[in-house]
């Protein structure tokens, strides 16, 4: 009589569940589902969101505290450039003591000593500027563009802070859900460990299979111990930022909300934007305006200055004393105005006026390239977005079926259907596509925050959107 195949097979599985033998590691062997991957870990202490985190750095953080310096520091040169269209106003004062006076000789060839043994003298002086061929205004302007780029600085500085702190917070959420996808996959393996130990007992796996699912166990070991690391580093790297202790309780929380990608403008739309709000594209158009002006103040060189001075002052000549006599004191005042017309300085302004015009064309080339490396970055950073959106869906739909097959293999292996490889090679599947869809999650986020920063709208979205 011949025997069917699977008429064997379910003979074994009849007789190995006759002998007692129950599957009850695989009932507890489901994976996890696709949703839950990104569910917090339950470390305790204070949680704080990513928008906490954000708001944190950007208070706290020394690249910020030093970029408000700076800015007010070009804003402080701007009200000394302006000081330039003022008078400047003094007040001097002086004593002298004659230790040996002077002489002259007089008839009959006898000396006669000059002056007396004090002399005091104190009064205000005048001088303003009339005219200098546009020196002092081609300087306010340059401090202007100055107190500009200060305050651009300060945003770029800002959008670097923010860009670093959603990189960290981030890999915090793809550490958690990475640790999550391993320990699945151990507990997965080591059920399976138990499964074949059990057919072993029962005669129905070899030692070989044993030990080739003991190998796997220890293998998927390491690896959750290592992502259990790195979120600890994740969250060591978010409290180095905000300034806080390595040993502070914080913990960054987050929604499905944090991984939800948004609709983004169209590349055109964003190419517009980042030219209106990229703090480098702006500061780098502030340095085209400041070689220009640059260009003016070297010119000026050339025109005449003049000013306008005007003193008063108080005289006192005493043998011994202070001058309390009015014959020993007086007052003189004079005005009057200053012209100084440069001739010839050996061709050092013509030289200073080159080297500036020369600065202007390496500013405006800068500008050019920057210009377009800020178009690449907002192209590069849409193409990821766009990728890592579709591997979202992609994946989600891997996951899913990796799970069906994953069940369906557990029933067929139960039943003495399919082997030990086909069996691993499905618990695999399901962590290789939980892996790829983790990943994916984690690049779309990342990815928009780059699209964010190289438009340059990463801390005002942030702020708007938890208003």
């Amino acid at each position: 009589m011949k025997i069917r195949k699977n008429n064997v097979k379910k003979w074994v599985a009849a007789a190995v569940l006759a002998a007692g033998y129950a599957p009850m590691c695989f009932g507890a062997m489901a994976p996890t589902p696709a949703s839950n991957l990104f569910a917090e870990q339950d470390v305790g202490g204070e949680k704080i969101t990513i928008s906490d985190a954000i708001k944190m750095a950007l208070s706290d953080s020394y690249q910020v505290i030093d970029a408000e310096k700076l800015k007010a520091i070009y804003e402080e040169q701007l009200s000394e450039a302006r000081s330039g269209y003022y008078p400047k106003l003094s007040l001097d004062a002086s004593y002298s003591r004659a230790i040996k006076k002077a002489q002259f000789a007089i008839g009959g060839g006898a000396m006669m000593e000059v002056g007396k043994n004090n002399t005091y003298a104190a009064g205000l002086n005048l001088s303003q500027v009339l005219w200098s061929g546009g020196q002092i205004r081609g300087g306010v302007n340059l401090a202007k563009v100055g107190a500009q780029e200060g305050v651009y600085n300060l945003k770029h500085v800002r959008d670097l802070v923010t860009q670093q702190v959603v990189k960290f917070c981030y890999d915090i959420i793809y550490a958690s859900a990475y640790i999550r996808v391993q320990e699945e996959y151990l507990k997965i393996a080591k059920q399976h460990l138990a499964e074949t130990q059990a057919k072993y007992k029962q005669g129905l796996a070899s030692s070989l299979d044993v030990l080739t699912q003991k190998v796997k166990v220890e293998n998927i070991e390491p690896t959750v111990i290592q992502a259990k690391k790195n979120f600890e580093l994740g969250n060591l790297y978010l409290r180095q930022i905000l300034n806080r202790d390595p040993e502070d309780k914080i913990y960054l929380t987050w929604s499905r909300k944090d991984l939800t990608l948004p609709q983004v403008p169209s590349l055109d739309v964003l190419y517009q934007k980042a030219m209106e709000y990229r703090p480098e594209l702006i500061l780098s158009r502030l340095a085209v305006d400041a070689a220009h002006y640059n260009i003016n103040i070297a010119k000026a060189g050339h025109m005449p200055v003049l000013a306008l001075n005007a003193d008063y002052t108080y005289n006192g000549l005493t043998e011994q004393g202070f001058p309390n006599e009015k014959q020993d004191r007086y007052w003189s005042s004079t005005a009057g105005v200053t012209l100084s017309i440069p001739l010839f300085e050996g061709f050092k302004v013509s030289s200073q006026v080159a080297q500036k015009e020369l600065a202007y064309e390496q500013a405006v080339a800068a500008y050019q390239n920057k210009l377009k490396n800020v178009r690449i970055q907002v192209k590069e950073a849409w193409l990821n977005l766009d990728e890592a959106r579709n591997r979202i869906e992609a994946t989600k739909g891997v996951v899913e079926q990796a799970r069906e097959n994953l069940e369906a293999q557990m029933k067929r292996y139960r039943a003495g259907l399919t082997s030990q490889l086909e069996l691993n090679d499905a618990i695999a599947n399901v962590n290789d596509s939980d892996l790829q869809y983790v990943q994916a999650v984690y690049d779309g986020a990342i990815a928009l925050s780059d699209l964010k920063f190289a438009v340059g709208v990463e801390v005002e979205l942030y702020e708007k959107e938890n208003k």
